[in-house]
């Protein structure tokens, strides 16, 4: 129904075809966000277990795969003295980051 006949019913029609395209294309791109939500969660918690387990899988790992493990988690490695130093890469940087209780109450 058009309200006061101020459009014709070829510009109704037209305009109601482009709003089913436009909803089709927006279903489209939210399928797309939520396999990429999907695809993300699983990464997150395999993320968190290789994390959590890291020492355990080092120890058990042959030296090949401890050298992947190795080059994965840290960059910049280098020996000042008897001090390894190194720098965490990302997102593993996170794990290693103190929390305070100020960040934990949102303070």
């Amino acid at each position: 129904m058009r309200l006061n006949e101020s459009i014709t019913q070829d510009e109704h029609d037209k305009k109601a075809t482009e709003l089913r395209q436009r909803q089709r294309e927006i279903n489209v791109e939210l399928k797309l966000h939520n396999q990429a939500d999907e695809k993300f969660a699983v990464t997150l918690t395999s993320l968190i277990s290789l994390a959590s387990r890291a020492y355990e899988i080092f120890e058990s790992s042959k030296i090949a795969e401890k050298r992947q493990l190795i080059y994965f988690m840290f960059s910049n490695l280098k020996l000042n003295g008897s001090k390894l130093e190194y720098t965490l890469n990302e997102p593993f940087h996170l794990f290693a980051k103190p929390s305070t209780e100020h960040e934990w109450l949102g303070n």
